[in-house]
């Protein structure tokens, strides 16, 4: 019989891994976030009672005491992604204030020993450095005797009609694999169609083009900052025609594209609104591998 899988939430923004791991089943039990106003926003959708506990919803991860982190299954973050971004011009770990961070995330699988682990980040990451810094990574989570899987997925690959294309890594401990599937390969889920469209999300007909019947219906991968580029700009990020009028997105269309319900609160300003949903996860993507590892670790696995 399986058990309810306990998680942390590392780099958590406004809780992209909480709500779609909740939605399965699963059950956070630490949050780690530096951001006072994505901490607001983690807040104020998330009532688990650990998250009054300064201990358990941390600020810096550097200031935390990896032993005292409760016991979990899947370790699980999406690691600051601007240093290996192209906006955050590809600085990798040489980023003396996020770039490091990997390696908060490794000390804490060689502490703790969860069953799994769960990363997100830009698809950039794989080929950045030429492809050193993708391979620390994975000889550091080899050495902590981990499997490493891993796939770059869009968004609009679940559903969601935004590019957004990401490199998701997913990791079992060996020693917790049963004998038979210590080499097995981890299975990402399969695409689903797209059903909605951006101009569903706008609510009007979205075209390539002014004056256009040209419909796009996949939008723009959502970003943190530089907005407001002119139309036609390879730039642009956040400026669509909507009924052959220029919009620009609004956090209720930035939600929606990124897979969070109708209801979920923003109670910061608009512009630190977008800077938190451009920080954020793919839900539905994050929801269906996290069921993928679900299904692997109650098959698999010694829980």
């Amino acid at each position: 019989m399986s058990r309810q899988l306990k998680f942390i939430d590392l780099f958590a923004g406004i809780g992209g891994f909480h709500l779609a791991l909740k939605s399965i089943g699963m059950k956070c039990v630490f949050t780690s976030e530096i951001d006072k106003y994505a901490r607001q926003t983690y807040e104020a959708n998330f009532k688990d009672k650990y998250l009054k506990d300064p201990n358990l919803f941390t600020g810096d991860i550097w200031k935390v005491d990896y032993k005292n982190i409760p016991n979990f299954d899947i370790l699980c973050g999406g690691f600051p992604c601007q240093p290996f971004s192209q906006a955050g011009h590809k600085r990798g770990f040489k980023d003396n204030k996020d770039g490091n961070l990997f390696f908060s995330i490794e000390q804490i699988l060689k502490i703790k020993k969860p069953i799994a682990f769960f990363l997100e980040n830009v698809r950039h990451l794989k080929n950045h450095d030429n492809g050193k810094t993708f391979k620390t990574i994975y000889k550091s989570l080899q050495k902590l005797n981990y499997t490493f899987d891993y796939k770059v997925i869009k968004a609009s690959d679940f559903g969601l009609p935004q590019h957004r294309p990401r490199i998701y890594m997913v990791g079992f401990y060996k020693p917790r694999l049963k004998n038979m599937y210590k080499e097995l390969a981890f299975t990402f889920p399969r695409e689903i169609p797209l059903k909605k469209t951006i101009s569903d999300v706008f609510g009007g007909f979205v075209s390539k083009k002014l004056n256009s019947k040209d419909e796009r219906k996949i939008g723009f991968t959502l970003r943190v900052g530089g907005g407001r580029s002119p139309i036609n700009d390879r730039r642009n990020w956040d400026g669509y025609i909507v009924d052959n009028k220029i919009v620009r997105i609004k956090p209720k269309q930035g939600l929606e594209m990124m897979g969070f319900p109708r209801n979920f609160k923003m109670p910061v300003s608009e512009n630190q609104a977008m800077k938190q949903i451009g920080n954020s996860i793919a839900v539905n993507v994050v929801k269906a591998i996290g069921s993928r590892i679900q299904y692997h670790l109650n098959n698999y696995t010694k829980l």
